[in-house]
């Protein structure tokens, strides 16, 4: 049967979609969780590879310090401070030999030193390098970098301590060199030992960036990282990728530099980088590492795909079962569906023959036991059919007498016209346009700008009883007009306001109604100046009004308000409100809020 083969169709599908629903959600949270522990992991072991770094640069800036001691302690180079001072003559010959001799010898104590320059107090130029080594009467012939000359011209605030330069193409000095290295510096204030610590020049030592390199290898963590050293100011002494040695970090870069171990994610030349630094302790300088995101995805990925393969053959299994299940199934169900195919409201006396007590067997007594019900219920609702038409005849009959009130009352008014008698007229008309209204149709909701014109007829007639002493105020705007209030629920709160604000009392008082909106809550409101509720009266009218029970409204007009609390429970039930509030001597306010609804 067709509606056999949908149902086992269907029960193939659903168990298809909740098991494929079960395994997508199942790799997105193994990959997002296979993703955190190895991006935690990795952040973990790449923070300590960046913090062994610093460690490493700070022993680089001890061995170059005591560079700087050895030459200190060198026999030559203490015989050449001897004869140093501020006002010393031209070098000779001998002192270049003697400088040569020093510097070739601390050139060799290491291999990626590549030059050492000294200038003296009074700008001599003492150099060798791992080319040449050589002497200048004046440092100023030989062309040295901005950074070296910030460092002689300051030299007489500079207190005791290494520097370190920037990295860039060492000095050409006399070398023959097409494209000289990248070197970074190191420059230290060189001081007379035996004549009381006189500054004698400043010594700089450069160092090739092969040591650099090494380090940069050793601490990063994969092939396609960034390794970068760079001074406070973003200045990169050494970039592993070789794009910006000697440069400066952008920006972004530059200002994740601090003086903990950071981590951070960045976006750099449109791929997405996981970021760890640190800064070593005494150089002042910063170990940067940028790990591609895409690093931490493909073994998250490949944990995830291993999983997703598992679970497809899980799926292929289950819908195999549930194949061979939903045929077992299907068959009883087909012969019940043969029999309601053959029932309907032409034959009721259909039923199944039912076999064994397993849930086709009970869905077979079911279905005897609705047909049984059916039966009984479409033969009830014929009877009740026909006395709900009877009750219907009957209310519209009980419609004849309000509209022969109505019609006679519009007869009375024309007669008082006639007869030159303008407020009967008036008062015949409005209170038929109020019995009108009060009887018109059967819906339980009015539009605004129906309740506030039934307001108006009931206030004319009220006005011609109270004359000057009544004064109403109705203060609605027009785009309120069209939303939808209970029928009869503004002339109850009116009338409310004339028996507490007119019926005790000679003076003059004033009613004002107004309406607006709130958000998406129509709001009214019924104010007046009367002399207001006594406080044990009021709390026993708000009681009855929190129960609905509209027990104390026998007094003060308060079978209006309880009824309008009521109707407002009903139509609207917790979305509907109506407040009171009094002060004896002051005044009364009633106010109902409602959803607001157009018609």
């Amino acid at each position: 049967m067709p509606n056999a083969k949908k149902l086992r169709y269907k029960l193939i599908a659903v168990v298809t979609v909740l098991m494929t629903a079960t395994l997508v959600a199942v790799a997105a949270i193994t990959h997002s969780q296979s993703l955190a522990v190895i991006r935690e992991q990795s952040l973990t072991l790449n923070s300590r590879l960046v913090e062994a770094g610093v460690e490493k640069l700070g022993t680089s800036y001890s061995q170059l310090n005591n560079l700087f001691q050895s030459i200190y302690l060198n026999e030559n180079f203490e015989a050449f401070l001897r004869t140093r001072g501020r006002r010393e003559g031209h070098s000779t010959f001998q002192d270049a030999a003697l400088m040569k001799t020093v510097f070739l010898s601390t050139l060799s104590s290491r291999s990626d030193l590549y030059s050492i320059i000294f200038v003296d107090w009074n700008g001599r130029l003492f150099y060798a390098t791992r080319d040449e080594a050589g002497f200048y009467e004046s440092y100023l012939a030989c062309g040295l970098p901005e950074t070296y000359l910030a460092q002689l011209e300051g030299v007489d605030g500079w207190e005791h301590g290494l520097r370190m330069l920037p990295t860039q193409l060492h000095i050409p000095l006399r070398s023959n060199r097409s494209q000289p290295p990248y070197v970074y510096t190191a420059a230290r204030k060189i001081v007379n030992t035996e004549k009381r610590f006189e500054p004698v020049g400043v010594m700089f030592i450069t160092v090739d960036l092969s040591d650099l390199e090494r380090l940069t290898n050793l601490i990063r963590p994969d092939e396609q990282a960034i390794t970068y050293i760079a001074g406070a100011g973003g200045r990169v002494i050494f970039d592993s990728s070789g794009k910006r040695t000697g440069g400066v970090l952008p920006d972004r870069l530059a200002g994740r530099l601090g003086g903990e171990t950071k981590q951070d994610v960045v976006l750099e030349d449109g791929r997405t980088y996981v970021m760890v630094s640190a800064k070593a302790a005494d150089l002042d300088w910063y170990v940067m590492t940028l790990i591609p995101e895409a690093a931490y995805t493909a073994d998250a990925l490949s944990v995830s795909t291993s999983i997703v393969v598992t679970a497809l053959l899980a799926l292929l299994i289950a819908i195999l079962i549930t194949t061979v299940s939903s045929r077992a199934i299907s068959r009883p169900v087909e012969e019940l569906a043969a029999v309601m195919g053959r029932s309907g409201l032409q034959n009721l006396s259909q039923r199944v023959e039912v076999h064994g007590a397993d849930e086709i067997a009970q869905l077979g007594e079911s279905f005897n036991h609705l047909m049984d019900k059916l039966e009984t219920s479409i033969h009830n609702e014929y009877v009740m059919n026909i006395r709900q038409k009877e009750a219907t005849i009957r209310a519209l009959q009980a419609q004849m007498n309000p509209h022969f009130l109505y019609n006679v009352l519009q007869s009375m008014g024309s007669i008082a016209l006639l007869n030159h008698a303008p407020e009967i007229n008036t008062m015949a008309m409005a209170l038929g346009s109020i019995l009108r209204y009060s009887i018109q149709g059967e819906d339980s909701l009015a539009t605004v700008r129906e309740e506030i014109e039934h307001v108006r007829n009931y206030l004319s007639i009220q006005k011609i009883r109270y004359g000057d002493r009544l004064h109403a105020l109705i203060d609605v705007p027009e785009y309120v007009m069209d939303y939808l209030l209970p029928r009869v629920s503004l002339q109850p709160m009116v009338e409310n306001a004339i028996i507490h604000g007119f019926e005790q009392r000679q003076e003059p008082g004033n009613i004002s109604i107004r309406g607006w909106m709130e958000e998406d809550r129509l709001m009214f409101e019924v104010a007046d100046d009367g002399q207001g509720i006594p406080p044990e009266r009021l709390a026993e009218i708000k009681a009855d009004l929190a129960d609905c029970s509209g027990a104390g409204g026998g007094k003060e007009g308060g079978i209006g308000i309880s009824n309008l609390n009521a109707r407002l429970k009903l139509l609207y039930d917790k979305q509907g409100a109506l407040e009171l509030e009094s002060d004896l001597g002051i005044g009364t306010v009633i106010r109902i809020e409602v959803t607001a609804v157009r018609r």
